[in-house]
C-alpha cells in the first residue's frame, strides 16, 4: 500500500474535467456559461450537496480554460484589506502573467449576515468586475444571500449516483493497490447519500491500514463511524464558522466526548497548521487538556465552555483552506482495534468454552499459546478449519491464533 501525508480525498482530486464523477449537465452549464461570458455577463453561483464537486469543478474547468484562478472564502471576506488589495485589482486586470483571471468565492453561504461590508464589496464587484466571477454555495437560500441570488447564474449540482461514487472508489483502490470488493464499496456509496468525498474518507478509513476488508468487518468500522456522530462534518462546521464564538460552539454541540474531541484537534494540528503558527496553535491544545483535567479532577463542569473555546482557538490559528483535510487520529483508531480484537477474542471464546468445560481467564491463559504452537502443524490447522464451518469463526481463527487478521481460508 502506498504512503502519503495526503489524505487520500486531496491525493485522488480530480485534475480534468472527465475526472469529476456526476453532474454532467451541470459541468456542461457551467462550461458553456465561461465560455459565452462577457463583461457585461452576471456572475455564477454552483450551488448543492456538500461533496457533490462544486469547487473541484471550478478548479479543473478553470484549468482547461486557462484561467489563474484567485480564490477566496468566507474567512477571507472578513479581512477588508485582502478584498481591497488582492481581489479588488484582480476583478479589474484581464491576465496576470499571460493568463486570464477568474475570481472564486468559496463556501459564500458562510460569510455572516451581520457582515454587511463583505456582502456589498461581491455585489460592487458583480456589477463591476472586468472578469468571472464564480461562487459556490451549499444553501443557496440562505437569508445572507438573499440581495446576491438575482444577480448570479444559478447553477444547480446533485447528489451523486451510487454507482458513480462506486466505479471512483474502484479506481482509487487499484492505485492505491487494495483489494476492495464490490459489496463494500457499495456499502460505502450508500451511506455516503451522495457525497463523494465522505465516500473516499470512509473508504480511507477501511483500507488505509488493511490490504482487504470483508462486508461484516466494514460494517462494524463503519457503524463505529456512525457513534462518532459525524465528527468529520462538526469539524467542517468548525472550520468555516465565521469567529470565536460559532467555533466553539460547534465544537461544544458534537456529540464528542470532550477528552476525544481534543484528540481530534491535537492529532490533526501538526498536519494543517503552517510551521509560523504550530507552537501557538499546540499552546492552545496544551492549555485546554490541562484545564479539561482541573475540571474532571474537580467535577467543575460549568466553566467547560473555557475548555471548548481553548480547542477553538487552537483552531483558529490554521488557515481556511486548510481546515477541510482532517484524518481519523490513531489512538481513536487503535482504541477501536482494541474493542473490535476483544469482541472476536470473545466470540472465539464461546466456542471452545462450551466444548473445553474452561472458564474464560483459563482459556486466554492456557490454550490460546497452546492452539498457536499445534496450529503451527498444517494436518492439525486444516483439521480445526475443516471443524469451522462457519466462514466467520474460520476469520476469527485466523485473526486471534495465526495472527493474521484479513487471510481468507477456503
Amino acid at each position: 500500500m502506498s504512503v502519503s501525508k495526503l489524505s487520500w480525498a486531496d491525493k485522488h482530486r480530480p485534475k480534468t474535467l472527465d475526472e469529476v464523477v456526476g453532474n454532467d449537465a451541470a459541468k456542461k452549464e457551467f462550461l458553456d456559461w465561461l465560455q459565452r461570458w462577457d463583461e457585461r455577463g452576471k456572475a455564477a453561483m454552483l450551488h448543492g450537496p456538500p461533496g457533490v464537486g462544486k469547487t473541484v469543478l471550478v478548479e479543473v474547468v478553470a484549468s482547461a480554460l486557462g484561467y489563474r484562478l484567485i480564490e477566496t472564502n468566507a474567512s477571507d471576506t472578513r479581512k477588508q484589506d485582502y478584498l481591497v488589495n488582492v481581489i479588488k485589482p484582480a476583478a479589474f486586470n484581464r491576465s496576470l502573467f499571460g493568463s486570464r483571471l477568474m475570481i472564486f468565492f468559496d463556501e459564500v453561504d458562510g460569510i455572516s449576515r451581520d457582515d454587511s461590508g463583505a456582502l456589498n464589496f461581491i455585489l460592487e464587484l458583480i456589477e463591476s468586475s472586468r472578469v468571472p466571477v464564480v461562487m459556490a454555495a451549499n444553501d443557496p437560500w440562505s437569508p445572507n444571500l438573499f440581495r446576491i441570488r438575482d444577480k448570479v447564474y444559478m447553477i444547480q449540482m446533485h447528489r451523486i449516483r451510487v454507482q458513480s461514487i462506486v466505479k471512483r472508489l474502484r479506481d482509487i483502490c487499484k492505485n492505491e493497490g487494495v483489494r476492495c470488493r464490490q459489496e463494500v464499496l457499495m456499502l460505502i456509496a450508500e451511506r455516503s447519500e451522495g457525497d463523494m468525498r465522505a465516500a473516499i474518507e470512509d473508504l480511507e478509513l477501511l483500507y488505509s491500514s488493511r490490504e482487504e476488508v470483508d462486508l461484516e468487518e466494514a460494517e462494524k468500522i463503519l457503524s463505529y463511524r456512525n457513534v462518532e456522530t459525524n465528527i468529520f462534518e462538526t469539524l467542517r462546521m468548525a472550520a468555516f464558522a465565521p469567529n470565536l464564538e460559532k467555533t466553539s460552539s460547534s465544537l461544544s454541540s458534537s456529540e464528542e466526548k470532550p477528552e476525544d474531541m481534543l484528540e481530534w484537534v491535537f492529532e490533526n494540528i501538526p498536519h494543517v497548521s503552517p510551521r509560523q503558527s504550530l507552537f501557538q496553535a499546540l499552546k492552545y491544545v496544551a492549555e485546554a487538556d490541562v484545564l479539561f483535567k482541573q475540571i474532571s479532577k474537580n467535577s467543575i463542569w460549568r466553566i467547560l465552555p473555557c475548555f471548548y473555546h481553548k480547542l477553538a482557538s487552537a483552531f483558529l490559528t490554521i488557515p481556511q483552506k486548510n481546515r477541510v483535510n482532517f484524518h481519523f487520529p490513531n489512538r481513536i483508531r487503535e482504541r477501536f482495534k482494541r474493542f473490535q480484537h476483544e469482541r472476536n477474542l470473545r466470540e472465539l471464546e464461546s466456542l471452545f468454552m462450551k466444548e473445553l468445560h474452561l472458564g474464560r481467564s483459563a482459556f486466554r491463559r492456557d490454550f490460546i499459546p497452546l492452539l498457536r504452537v499445534l496450529s503451527q502443524n498444517d494436518a492439525f490447522r486444516l483439521g480445526m478449519l475443516n471443524r469451522l464451518v462457519d466462514q466467520h469463526l474460520k476469520e476469527l481463527y485466523g485473526s486471534i491464533i495465526l495472527g493474521e487478521a484479513r487471510k481468507r481460508f477456503s
